[in-house]
């Protein structure tokens, strides 16, 4: 099943903006202006230089499109492009800007487009140029020299997953127990990602157990696990409802589903 004729047409659109970021950042990434401090950003953290030329870049074509946008970026906070806005954009222009400024490579744009009807997830990975996108009931796909649908992986024993996992300070002991069970750990720098790499069946869960998530950052990654047949909750279990606020207050636990339920009882013994 392939993306209907409006998915279809705001996926070439996302193109179109990352394409733009990715030629803007290409020349700045590594270097030392890259990490100049410009500002603090919406999501009351500093904006760098490469933040700002990262969403200028990416808002360019919204003015050309023919349809007007509300837009929740990341260092602008909310904002309207065009009249009439039918759409609402959760953008996060560079997911990674640690990686990006000190020329680790591993950095994408994360952008979620909604109408309240149609949904459209997409996430670019800057570096290698490859897309991942979905769109609810329609799959999860990944393009580069072609265009395949993925799916999770289908490791079935906590010993044998591979994790990408992110805690902080007073709550790492949360962690704790996950970590003396699965066969490898990381922390790659760039949650949306992340997440797609669970989709394609790259990582076989991806947790968040700081208590505060940036919408921008996973909610392109979150509909991509789900359509590629994975899971995706709070530490409780729960199904998490983003909102259009920049931070949320919850965990987030995303993997191939297949133990799920055990790795919320690991989590949740870290809290006791």
């Amino acid at each position: 099943m392939s993306l209907s004729s409006v998915g279809t047409s705001l996926k070439s659109l996302c193109d179109s903006m990352s394409d733009n970021v990715a030629s803007a950042v290409s020349s700045i990434a590594g270097t030392s202006g890259a990490g100049s401090h410009i500002k603090i950003g919406a999501d009351g953290t500093p904006t760098k230089a490469i933040d700002q030329i990262a969403e200028e870049a990416a808002l360019a074509p919204l003015r050309k499109f023919g349809s007007g946008f509300r837009v929740l970026s990341e260092e602008m906070g909310e904002s309207v492009i065009g009249e009439n806005p039918a759409y609402f954009i959760h953008l996060d222009p560079l997911d990674g800007t640690f990686n990006a400024i000190h020329g680790i490579p591993f950095y994408a744009v994360s952008i979620f487009i909604s109408d309240g009807t149609t949904h459209l997830a997409y996430v670019r990975d800057l570096v290698r140029g490859t897309r991942y996108y979905a769109e609810p009931g329609s799959g999860a796909y990944r393009e580069d020299s072609a265009v395949d649908r993925i799916k999770v992986s289908g490791t079935s024993r906590l010993r044998d997953f591979s994790i990408s996992a992110y805690t902080m300070r007073p709550r790492t002991s949360r962690i704790v127990g996950v970590g003396d069970v699965v066969r490898r750990m990381r922390n790659l720098g760039a949650a949306s990602l992340e997440l797609c790499y669970v989709a394609d069946g790259r990582l076989d869960a991806f947790i968040d157990l700081r208590g505060s998530l940036r919408v921008v950052d996973v909610i392109a990654g979150i509909l991509i696990v789900e359509e590629a047949g994975g899971t995706v909750t709070d530490s409780l279990g729960e199904k998490l409802h983003l909102s259009r606020n920049m931070w949320e207050r919850t965990d987030l636990i995303a993997s191939n589903g297949l133990m799920h339920r055990e790795i919320l009882k690991l989590v949740e013994g870290g809290t006791h």
